[in-house]
């Protein structure tokens, strides 16, 4: 099982470890996210942002610093889906939308339907965190 810490607003944590930060994930996103990475023995931030107060600059600046966003689009509030473009346009986020009509596709082509990216990339640093 991974050493999984998580870290909401205000808090920030710098270190070496493989950072994901998770915009307003569905309970259904979190639940499959937690499953897959207790599978592994690496070391993992969580940074979490589903805040009833916008944070805005924590989470810009924490988007900058982590390995992988994952961005639930259609679980956004209306303050952060002002910058939901800002956020898929960043190498670095993967995006879940059901939401047809925006064309996200154009700003990236990181849309997902299932976490077999985020499972690939853990597998891979796991070996790497065995050796």
């Amino acid at each position: 099982m991974s050493d999984i810490t998580i870290i909401t607003p205000p808090d920030i944590l710098n270190n070496d470890v493989l950072g994901l930060l998770l915009v307003f994930p569905s309970t259904v996103l979190k639940n499959d996210i937690n499953r897959i990475v207790s599978k592994y023995t690496i070391p993992i931030n969580i940074f979490l942002y589903e805040t009833q107060e916008p944070d805005l600059k924590w989470l810009l600046t924490q988007s900058k610093k982590v390995d992988y966003t994952i961005l639930d689009i259609d679980n956004c509030d209306l303050t952060t889906r002002t910058f939901v473009s800002h956020l898929v346009a960043q190498s670095n986020t993967f995006y879940l939308t059901k939401d047809n009509v925006t064309p996200y596709n154009i700003i990236s082509k990181n849309k997902f339907y299932d976490l077999s990216w985020l499972e690939n990339i853990l597998i891979n640093n796991d070996r790497g965190h065995n050796e």
